[in-house]
């Protein structure tokens, strides 16, 4: 049995425009504003530094190669994602330039495959345009994240759904626009009852309650998340 470790040429040149680009443009953003500023969206550097850096990746059509094309993405499978992420690992900022920020990312993909139009558009166009920040809420303090023994529950209540639970470990939950938050529906079913929301920030019942004293660089803050009878309307499921 062999293996072939080679890389198509077509695509190692792509892999070296990355090179030269992340190591000529975006790591002196790094020096200049280091990594608080990266989930920062309210900073100038987000509206005046990084879009023309922004557009130059998508005329190489290397912006958010993680998702399809109908998104504006090439559709990478994980070869070509590592090998791209291995070099935009590097850089605090270059993520972020190229459309592949976590937890957006993955938040992205959520969106795309299970949200409505309607939540495409409030959430997930404005994380592909690099407006907004998003976050991921699974981790409890109980259980981690195993979903099977999730305490955070939802309940439907005429058109609304309230939710009850901590959340814990939560990236960028303090400077996040909305919380993309698992909860179960009835916890004697298990998994099979795990269900998920997307949560405005300043939806009623949702409170951050503290920041995790991390160690290690503060790339991104760490947040915990209380939900006290947090009241969503129904439409705010995924999926």
């Amino acid at each position: 049995m062999t293996w072939d470790f080679s890389t198509e040429p077509e695509f190692e040149d792509k892999l070296e425009w990355i090179r030269e680009f992340v190591a000529t443009e975006i790591e002196p953003i790094d020096l200049a504003f280091g990594h608080q500023l990266v989930y920062d969206k309210s900073h100038p550097v987000h509206r005046e530094v990084l879009p023309p850096l922004m557009e130059k990746v998508k005329g190489q059509n290397l912006w958010a190669c993680h998702l399809g094309p109908e998104l504006g993405g090439l559709g990478y499978g994980q070869v070509k994602l590592a090998l791209m992420n291995e070099i935009l690992g590097r850089s605090n900022w270059a993520p972020s330039i190229f459309g592949c920020q976590a937890p957006d990312s993955g938040n992205a993909e959520i969106l795309a495959h299970y949200g409505t139009d309607e939540q495409k558009a409030t959430y997930l166009q404005p994380l592909l345009d690099g407006k907004i920040v998003s976050c991921f809420s699974m981790t409890e303090p109980q259980g981690g994240s195993d979903p099977a023994v999730f305490e955070c529950k939802a309940e439907l209540d005429g058109d609304e759904w309230v939710i009850n639970g901590e959340k814990i470990f939560v990236t960028a939950g303090e400077r996040c626009d909305h919380v993309v938050v698992w909860a179960t529906l009835d916890k004697s079913r298990g998994k099979a009852a795990i269900k998920s929301f997307v949560i405005p920030k300043d939806a009623p019942g949702l409170k951050l309650v503290g920041l995790e004293n991390k160690l290690g660089l503060r790339a991104s803050d760490t947040a915990t998340f209380l939900l006290d009878n947090c009241r969503v309307p129904k439409d705010k499921i995924l999926g």
